[in-house]
């Protein structure tokens, strides 16, 4: 074990208004459901990656005790305290988190790991029209989410590799004495450390095995576009592209049904049957987040951008032999190709547009990335940051993905806003951190869903280009929709229903 000193505590807060105290363990027992499971009346927020077959999937975060609150409505941001209390307020995010941070005054964690405190939460795929003013803002329909992002009290780290979990409890009450700080932040991780260690693993929480091949059963869903008008918009869009306006625009779809069981616990069965990088769970309010997202958005470390196209899909083989056979064909593929391409350009010209010239490189490109079910073709585009540009700027610059808009971005913007019935929502945006060290990292939010008020809402997109067929494409938005529906059914086959269900 390894913990934060007294004489470290002190010497942080010489300098620093908020100071962590960190203590790590060894652990090869806990899973991040069970620990999860344990804090779930405080717990807001479980970041996995959990794909054994990608690079990806060595950290869990999990957040408890929102202290901090940043939202947005009509385009200004708000940054409460757990009161309710505005501390600051701006019309811009970057600018608003910048002094949430001068507010705070953070000291840095002394562990190395990738997310040591920061802000977590969904930027919702119409956020674009308040970072791009040139983008025309729709009138018609009010916006369904607003950014959310939850500052917690205590992040809880688990290191798949190592086998170490990481408490990190951050202090603030300046009125008090060091001393008394310092007693009250490791009186608070021994709380959560007898929780965790109090017991309680009972087989009374085994259930039956998860049916992993539970097909998604359609009739059961409500969806909010037509078949036929979804299957006409597509000939529109390829109106579009034959008189020269864009080469792409990804046109989408929301499916609804009802659900009977936790939002958890269709988290817990959606992690077994679709694995991906990153996957998540977010207690948003009255609202639940759920999702696992093959695809980066943005990542930023030290200054260093990292954007991942990914374009091109190949289910994967029964065997070694068929697996190099899927990826050949998916490489020689010159449709699947050259819409990789067009991917990679937009992600580059996102990236020039806050990194330093000449910086913009490509390392990776058409590599064959390896999932459970899938391979993809996946690039890498980097770069480093302008002086004076910040973090979240970056993020700002390459929202929403061109994966799930399209080329020309803006103006396929424009055209699936005249087209498709709703707003996105959360579809599409980013789930993201926001570390107080300025890192980030971003998944763009498909394979998503929202649960609220017993319903839980699924959107997937197509993408058009000038040889879509249309019935194809509807059918590519049911199948990519397919994996949280399955979710949902292996869920509600498995565990209690949310009036009989005490354990979440």
């Amino acid at each position: 074990m390894s913990e934060t000193t007294f004489s470290t505590f002190c010497k942080q807060a010489q300098n620093y208004n908020m100071i962590p105290y960190v203590r790590t363990f060894f652990t090869d027992t806990l899973t991040p459901i069970e620990v999860f499971q344990t804090f779930q009346k405080e717990a807001v927020f479980l970041l996995e990656s959990k794909d054994e077959a990608s690079p990806w999937s060595r950290y869990s975060f999990i957040g408890l005790c929102p202290q901090f609150t940043i939202t947005e409505k009509g385009g200004n941001y708000t940054f409460t305290d757990k009161k309710g209390k505005r501390l600051k307020e701006n019309t811009s995010l970057p600018v608003l988190f910048e002094e949430a941070i001068d507010y705070l005054a953070p000291a840095p964690p002394e562990v190395d790991i990738p997310f040591r405190g920061g802000a977590v939460g969904v930027i919702p795929y119409d956020s674009v029209e308040d970072f791009e003013p040139d983008l025309k803002k729709r009138e018609d329909v009010p916006k369904e989410d607003q950014v959310t992002l939850q500052l917690c009290e205590t992040i809880i780290a688990m290191d798949h590799e190592n086998r170490e979990l990481t408490f990190i409890h951050y202090d603030k009450d300046a009125e008090l004495s060091l001393s008394d700080r310092f007693d009250r932040a490791s009186a608070g991780v021994n709380r959560l450390l007898d929780m965790l260690t109090a017991g309680g693993r009972t087989p009374g929480h085994l259930q039956p095995p998860l049916e992993k091949k539970t097909e998604a059963d359609f009739t059961k869903v409500h969806s909010y576009y037509p078949k036929e008008k979804y299957e006409q918009d597509v000939e529109r869009i390829k109106e579009y592209i034959e008189a020269g306006d864009i080469f792409q625009a990804v046109l989408s779809q929301r499916f609804e049904r009802e659900v009977s069981v936790e939002a958890f616990d269709i988290y817990r069965a959606l992690r077994m049957i679709n694995p991906s990088p990153y996957l998540f769970y977010l207690k948003l309010g009255e609202k639940e987040v759920v999702g696992s997202s093959p695809e980066r958005l943005i990542q930023v470390q030290d200054r260093h951008i990292e954007i991942h196209p990914i374009a091109g899909t190949r289910k994967r083989g029964e065997s070694v032999e068929e697996d190099e056979e899927l990826s050949r064909d998916l490489l020689q593929d010159e449709k699947e190709r050259a819409e990789h391409y067009m991917l990679v350009d937009l992600a580059r010209n996102d990236a020039g547009r806050v990194a330093e010239y000449g910086s913009v490189n490509t390392p990776v490109l058409l590599d064959i990335g390896k999932f459970s079910h899938v391979m993809h073709m996946i690039s890498k585009v980097t770069g480093r940051l302008k002086e004076g540009i910040t973090p979240i700027e970056a993020l700002q610059a390459s929202f929403p993905a061109g994966t799930v808009s399209g080329a020309p971005k803006f103006r396929a913007m424009e055209i699936l806003k005249n087209l498709e019935p709703h707003r996105r929502g959360i579809y599409s945006g980013a789930v993201c951190y926001l570390g107080y060290d300025g890192s980030i990292d971003s998944c763009i939010s498909i394979r998503t869903m929202i649960v609220e008020n017993g319903k839980a809402k699924v959107q997937a997109g197509a993408g058009i280009v000038a040889d879509s067929l249309p019935e194809k494409e509807y059918e590519e938005t049911q199948n990519k929709a397919a994996a949280l529906l399955k979710a949902i059914e292996a869920a509600e086959a498995v565990f209690p229903k949310k009036e009989e269900n005490h354990h979440v």
